[in-house]
């Protein structure tokens, strides 16, 4: 996989593991320095998110800088609901070497998915101030499980490829 070069810190705000991080990492010092634990970075090495690294003598891996950003972009592409799946396809677009129609054509997906996904948000922070006013009479006509329910029944057999779901 191409190298992802982290961004300068102007390009990124409060990404500071380039300004942090000096020099090669075990994979300890890598999970520390990104929040990841290590069991996670060696699945994300299977997975191909995260390049294989160069070994050292003695067969330890040797971790740069860029790969605590990687890692860190990938927790915050996480918490946010991308699949693993949309988090690999993002990488991929975010490379040098990406070609521009297919990164158009997924990014244009991921923002009808995010728009979606914003929506239905929206409409369960609604149910969520309708319950202000007091408990519903009966649990089929609680507003907040009205709503997950209406979502979980037009989300079902769509799936989402890119956000968890």
């Amino acid at each position: 996989m191409d190298s992802l070069k982290t961004p300068a810190s102007s390009d990124a705000p409060g990404a500071t593991a380039s300004r942090t991080t000096k020099g090669p990492m075990r994979i300890g010092e890598l999970a520390s320095a990104s929040g990841v634990p290590v069991d996670t970075v060696r699945y994300y090495e299977r997975i191909g998110l995260l390049p294989t690294p160069a070994r050292r003598g003695g067969g330890y891996r040797k971790y740069e800088p860029d790969d605590v950003f990687r890692l860190q972009a990938i927790r915050g592409a996480k918490a946010l609901g991308l699949t693993l799946e949309a988090i690999r396809t993002l990488i991929i677009m975010a490379l040098p070497s990406a070609r521009p129609a297919p990164v158009r054509a997924c990014a244009k997906a991921l923002q009808q998915e995010l728009a979606d996904r914003c929506a239905a948000l929206q409409a369960l922070a609604a149910a969520v101030e309708n319950c202000r006013r007091g408990p519903p009479p009966t649990l089929a006509a609680c507003p907040i499980l009205a709503t997950l329910q209406a979502y979980a029944c037009t989300h079902e057999t769509s799936g989402s490829v890119l956000l968890d779901t």
